[in-house]
């Protein structure tokens, strides 16, 4: 799945008077809220387009409770919209059946009981429906066999816990 770009109704035509009129909100919209954007075609009109900024949905699947709330909140804390689960089971699950969708990323705990994140990266990446979506995976263990093997394997990147928030807004930035 591609990233979420702001998506735009169509275009209205308002004459340059009334568009003047249209005053810009005091304070920014939060992500996810309508925008009006008046632009300019000629003297006598103004095209005012409204754009519906996406909120990037990331899956959070970790065993442990405390990381999952950990990296839960420096993602929210960035204004993602996040989703967390604790098995890679429950995430190919949920994805599966269609109960979380527009999911931008996942980020897994790479050492989880019944299924790692290593091999829900693999089910991820041989699914048709799922492979476009990036999957990074996190562990508290340096091993750079298991680092090299998952980047092999096709993840976005490994980060070693804890999970800081500028390893967070690094990788954010790739999935815009």
């Amino acid at each position: 799945m591609a990233a979420a770009a702001p998506t735009q109704a169509p275009a209205m035509t308002l004459p340059a008077a009334m568009a003047a009129k249209v005053a810009p909100s005091p304070k920014p919209a939060p992500a996810g809220d309508r925008k009006v954007v008046p632009v300019m075609t000629d003297a006598d009109e103004v095209v005012v387009q409204v754009q519906v900024q996406a909120e990037l949905h990331v899956l959070a699947v970790d065993d442990s409770v405390v990381d999952r709330a950990v990296i839960a909140k420096i993602l929210r804390s960035s204004k993602y919209r996040v989703t967390t689960v604790d098995s890679a089971t429950r995430a190919l699950e949920l994805l599966g059946l269609g109960l979380i969708t527009d999911v931008n990323m996942i980020i897994t705990d790479y050492w989880m009981p019944g299924m790692t994140g290593y091999e829900l990266l693999k089910r991820v990446k041989e699914s048709s429906e799922l492979r476009e979506i990036p999957v990074v995976i996190m562990s508290s263990e340096n091993v750079p066999n298991r680092i090299t093997r998952c980047l092999e394997e096709g993840a976005e990147d490994f980060l070693l816990k804890p999970v800081r928030p500028s390893d967070v807004s690094r990788l954010c930035n790739r999935i815009r």
